[in-house]
């Protein structure tokens, strides 16, 4: 069985004016160790199509946003079409050791956003994508029925044929047709993986409790400011010199730089349940990252988890919430379950797709000429695999190794192995050709002769040179 992991995931492909985007969808397989298909230069994951992002101005206000979800799903549909009879019958594929298997292609994983997600469940950005907790009950720790996937299917399908249930407006579900109705030996939702990035760096903590923790802080933005201004310098930490109010850009190095000391930062200005409740969540983010997990580190995890449900209600006797009815917030009840389900968080979070959009959709973007630029994206990139598919079988016909070796080396900070020239004459051996570099800018500046023979020992210069005032660069 080959576990196929999707990824699909929205982006601008302008910064400053137009409003061009493109919907990129990319396929790897679980077989593959994540440290693998982690690293772009691997080539382990892989373009498969673009869906079409389009506003859909000719219909109705009412009606749009019912046709934009179906044009999705069907978009979605034709592209895993072959996944219907492959997961059933199996496909005979080359393994690397050389044997030819049977191999059933299964939807194991699915990696997107909170709205993707929701998109691709069929349910209403106000639900859950996995589970059926009631919409004003997303703040509470308490467990709640997951969603199954036959039911789903059938509601959705009575729902086409002019039926309404009860159970389809509780549900919070879409009248659309899914993609993954008939998709075999797969649950969608046991597929939704959690999102470290958006649901616990930006949004959890930078969006929630960074927010909260400061207007609890005595003096505010301004106190907290200064405080991240005063802290000492450390060679493994950011120094934030302007504060962390004046930032209106994150990135996800920040948000971890942040987490590192924000604690500290906080800790003597404001209330003590105010300090328990930040480090419950730095704890949960912290488990959350581990590369390996034991039952231990799942216990901790568990604990950090109902810590942050115990102590959060201090910011409601701060007036500074009302509720916890907030999506991401509900979501980490799922984080324990989907390790055990699925391996460890870092193996697909939503950051590795937003790596690729790079190779896969700016570049070919700006290889275009912004008309129709998606079917020049697609042309592009389809020309850009086969020459580097021409140039591996090169290298591999001269015996000099893949590309993607070389590329591995390179990632890991290892020299590429020097290569060897052949003389043109038959009988000649191997030599290995050394190559030498020259500074861009010289160690030294003008110097005279004599000083390259008194201090550098330059003997060989030559009487003649040596004794005379001309000046020499050295680079």
């Amino acid at each position: 069985m080959a576990p196929i992991i999707l990824a699909t995931d929205k982006t601008h492909l302008t910064a400053f004016s137009g409003d061009k985007q493109a919907w990129p969808v990319y396929l790897t397989i679980g077989n593959l160790d994540k440290k693998i298909r982690r690293r772009p230069s691997a080539r382990a994951t892989m373009l498969i199509g673009y869906l079409p992002v389009t506003k859909l101005e000719c219909f109705t206000e009412k009606r749009r946003a019912n046709v934009i979800y179906q044009l999705f799903h069907q978009s979605m549909e034709s592209l895993l079409e072959p996944l219907k009879v492959a997961g059933k019958e199996g496909v005979e594929m080359t393994c690397a050791d050389g044997w030819v298997r049977r191999v059933y292609p299964i939807l194991a994983a699915y990696v997107a956003d909170f709205p993707e997600q929701c998109l691709v469940a069929c349910c209403l950005e106000s639900r859950c994508p996995r589970c059926l907790v009631r919409h004003d009950e997303r703040g509470s720790p308490a467990w709640s029925d997951p969603r199954d996937h036959k039911k789903t299917v059938d509601l959705l399908r009575q729902r086409a044929d002019g039926l309404k249930q009860k159970a389809f407006i509780s549900q919070g579900l879409r009248p659309v047709s899914p993609f993954w109705a008939d998709l075999p030996h797969t649950d969608i939702f046991q597929c939704f993986t959690p999102d470290i990035h958006h649901q616990l760096h930006k949004g959890i903590f930078k969006d929630h409790f960074v927010s909260w923790s400061t207007k609890a802080v005595d003096g505010g933005n301004d106190e907290v400011d200064r405080r991240f201004k005063s802290m000492s310098r450390h060679p493994s930490l950011r120094h934030f010199k302007k504060g962390i109010s004046l930032v209106s850009q994150w990135t996800g190095n920040e948000f971890k730089n942040m987490e590192k000391v924000f604690l500290g930062v906080i800790a003597g200005t404001t209330d003590e349940w105010v300090v328990q409740a930040v480090r419950a969540v730095v704890d949960f983010i912290a488990y959350a990252r581990f590369e390996v997990h034991t039952e231990n580190s799942l216990e901790r995890m568990d604990k950090a988890w109902s810590a942050i449900h115990e102590n959060k209600t201090i910011f409601v006797e701060l007036d500074i919430r009302e509720n916890f009815n907030i999506p991401k917030l509900h979501s980490i009840i799922h984080y324990i379950s989907a390790i055990r389900s699925h391996g460890t968080l870092d193996g697909y979070n939503t950051e590795s797709p937003e790596r690729l959009h790079i190779d896969f959709a700016k570049l070919p973007f700006r290889a275009s000429n912004r008309r129709d630029y998606t079917a020049q994206m697609a042309t592009w990139m389809a020309r850009h695999d086969a020459v580097r598919h021409y140039e591996m079988f090169l290298h591999w016909a001269k015996g000099e190794g893949g590309i993607e070796g070389e590329e591995g080396r390179e990632d890991k900070g290892e020299a590429r192995p020097k290569r060897k020239r052949r003389r043109k004459e038959a009988d000649a051996d191997d030599v290995d050709v050394r190559g030498y570099s020259v500074a861009k800018i010289p160690g030294y500046g003008n110097m005279s002769a004599d000083t390259l023979v008194d201090h550098f020992g330059a003997v060989e210069l030559g009487a003649g040179i040596a004794g005379s005032r001309c000046t020499i660069r050295v680079s």
